[in-house]
């Protein structure tokens, strides 16, 4: 069984959201303590499946869904320079401290190579955790729709 792990943020995280609600994908993950994005309340239809992290602040959100996923899949506008934003640096950061298999993407990423690099993630306890995170709507706009086209991607192979 296949989830998508996000923690309700815009841009990437929440077009992973919908295409994985589209597809039939489970979804979970933690999101902030307090339910916020940088734009105010997170949705309840983006929230409804994410749990409050004990921590405060969107990046003990990160840590705590990098440490449950079989694998982080980063979406970005470059992926030979994915630590240009901040965000993603400490999400690599993070990565790297938990030893989590990871893949940076960007719009000219073949979808095929994405979806292999799914189906070759350890299933542990049942499911293949897929963290599907990046860069936020304010600083990507775009990031949504690549998210859905690629989640979208990783459901129809399923």
């Amino acid at each position: 069984m296949l989830v998508i792990l996000h923690s309700g943020q815009t841009g990437v995280e929440r077009g992973a959201h919908r295409a994985a609600v589209v597809h039939g994908i489970s979804v979970a993950g933690f999101m902030p303590l307090d339910k916020r994005d940088e734009l105010g309340p997170v949705p309840a239809d983006i929230a409804e499946g994410l749990t409050p992290c004990l921590d405060r602040g969107p990046r003990q959100a990160v840590r705590a869904n990098i440490s449950l996923a079989s694998g982080v899949l980063v979406l970005v506008p470059d992926a030979g320079h994915p630590t240009k934003f901040t965000a993603i640096a400490a999400v690599m950061q993070a990565v790297r401290s938990a030893r989590a298999p990871s893949l940076i993407c960007d719009p000219q990423t073949n979808l095929d190579d994405i979806v292999q690099w799914v189906r070759k993630l350890p299933e542990t306890s049942g499911s293949t955790r897929v963290f599907v995170t990046g860069l936020r709507a304010t600083r990507w706009a775009e990031g949504e729709a690549l998210a859905r086209r690629v989640v979208g991607a990783i459901g129809m192979a399923e």
